[in-house]
């Protein structure tokens, strides 16, 4: 007998397939946990020259974007397996996306937009290029994103990478799917990008 997880997700996939969510975006959502249509907003974002990396949520998130809010940076509680956290006195919410970092291409290389708060503060002003950047993509998100990129985040609080985390890749309109901090590092690498954590996945100040 299928799960409710199971019924909502195939559910939700009627419901992409009917807006016109290309298979491939479908395709991608079931293993990046993330929204396809925000997949396909992604993908058609990047394609005006950008490479933009994010650590995706629970794959069982997908099913809940666009009903519940994402997970705000106030929200400490962990999400659970189901990709939906449950916050005492207010409307649970889902696991959201992490933008890792964001480059611009720049000939046949990519240079960096930083993106966060300047000396590793937790909240400031940005660069105008990467707040331009973030407002035009929410404008696009179903899950919005709701902080800078932790590679920027110089700070002794950023949380690192785990084992765990998978992450998903926009490269001038391609789609790509990340199991690991191993295979995101590679990519970094065949990009010639910095990849800014130790392989215990602590952060390099």
């Amino acid at each position: 007998m299928a799960t409710i997880q199971e019924i909502v997700e195939a559910n939700r996939e009627i419901e992409w397939k009917k807006q016109g969510v290309p298979d491939a975006c479908i395709a991608h959502s079931r293993v990046s946990g993330m929204d396809p249509r925000d997949v396909r907003a992604l993908q058609e974002f990047s394609s005006r020259g950008f490479l933009i990396f994010v650590r995706c949520p629970k794959t069982t998130a997908r099913a809940w974007h666009g009903i519940l809010p994402p997970k705000g940076w106030a929200t400490k509680a962990k999400t659970g397996s189901s990709g939906v956290v449950m916050v005492p006195g207010e409307r649970a919410q889902v696991s959201d996306y992490d933008l890792m970092s964001i480059w611009r291409a720049k000939g046949p290389k990519f240079e960096k937009v930083f993106t966060s708060a300047a000396n590793g503060a937790v909240r400031g002003p940005w660069l105008p290029e990467a707040h331009a950047i973030v407002v035009d993509l929410n404008k696009l998100l179903v899950s919005r994103i709701q902080h800078g990129c932790q590679d920027d985040f110089k700070s002794d609080k950023n949380p690192g990478v785990k084992p765990t985390d998978h992450f998903a890749s926009f490269c001038l309109g391609h789609i790509g799917h990340q199991s690991s901090p191993a295979e995101c590092a590679a990519l970094y690498k065949k990009h010639d990008l910095h990849w800014p954590y130790r392989t215990d996945g602590s952060f390099e100040l």
